[in-house]
């Protein structure tokens, strides 16, 4: 007998999901836990231009992340906008080193998503989110693993 294996990769990617969100809700509750925004702004800023499933789960991540921890929604989706088609290209060519970018590119995501909740904040009306100490924790863990993960994804 044969057994069809046409689906495994979308049922892989929908499991990995449904476990990236049992993981983003602990992140809400355990804040030693980094909810990955970095990993994956940097997922989506290298496999964007391919359009698969995949970066459709990571908006979904993104967006999600944003829900459990307070920022506005699709804030991330709009720091995206502006870091793909304005920031991303000026990396690109300043920094030969694929390391260098992804680092940049993580440090971009965390503040990046900062100032744009700040901004929205104003625009709003409402009070203004904090930066804490725990982001650079943040931060320093996302550029690991993104360097450990997504290094020559491009």
């Amino acid at each position: 007998m044969r057994r069809n294996i046409t689906y495994n990769r979308t049922l892989g990617l929908v499991f990995l999901a449904l476990l990236l969100i049992i993981y983003q809700v602990f992140t809400g509750v355990y804040s030693f836990l980094s909810p990955l925004v970095g990993v994956f702004f940097v997922h989506i800023s290298n496999r964007f231009k391919y359009g698969t499933f995949d970066v459709y789960l990571a908006f979904l991540y993104l967006c999600f992340f944003e829900l459990i921890h307070g920022f506005y929604l699709f804030s991330s989706a709009f720091l995206f906008i502006i870091f793909y088609y304005l920031i991303k290209p000026k990396i690109a060519s300043a920094f030969e080193s694929e390391t260098w970018t992804i680092a940049i590119s993580v440090i971009i995501a965390y503040v990046g998503l900062y100032v744009v909740n700040i901004f929205f904040s104003y625009l709003f009306d409402r009070p203004i989110f904090g930066f804490g100490y725990i982001y650079i924790f943040y931060i320093s863990i996302d550029i690991v693993l993104a360097n450990l993960l997504l290094r020559g994804s491009r």
